[in-house]
């Protein structure tokens, strides 16, 4: 089983996660906007068995655009931001793309939230475009 890896910036923290990603999508709801200070956040999802993190994590917690709760991990030294979870993703962890050593590792297969789509930020035009989050 293949292993990916990724971290910080400054590397206080770093994971492996085995095996490919169930899913990943670009996400562009304005919870993910304002958390990250760009149009979207690409990630991927894995089960939280199959992610294990080295270095301390903070987290901080927001309600999102569905309601639910989100918690964002990330290095209290240089502030890279590492992980996502929610109860829409029970179970899941979802690593950032950025925070890959190889982001080319994931390949999106949804753009999110295009309700909140910004029109300088472009996307693949076969990507699927729900207007939300669409169920699971």
């Amino acid at each position: 089983m293949s292993k990916l890896t990724g971290g910080c910036q400054c590397g206080a923290v770093r994971y492996e996660a085995d095996g490919p990603a169930a899913f990943a999508a670009h996400c562009q709801c304005l919870d993910c906007k304002k958390s990250s200070g760009a149009g979207h956040v690409t990630a991927g999802g894995w089960q939280e068995s199959a992610v294990k993190f080295t270095g301390q994590l903070k987290t901080y917690a927001s309600k999102a655009d569905s309601g639910v709760t989100a918690r964002r991990d990330f290095c209290p030294e240089c502030g890279g931001r590492i992980a996502f979870r929610s109860d829409t993703f029970a179970g899941m962890v979802l690593l950032m793309a950025g925070s890959l050593d190889d982001p080319s590792q994931i390949t999106p297969g949804a753009a999110l939230y295009e309700k909140h789509h910004a029109t300088w930020d472009h996307f693949d035009p076969a990507l699927p475009r729900p207007p939300g989050m669409p169920p699971q």
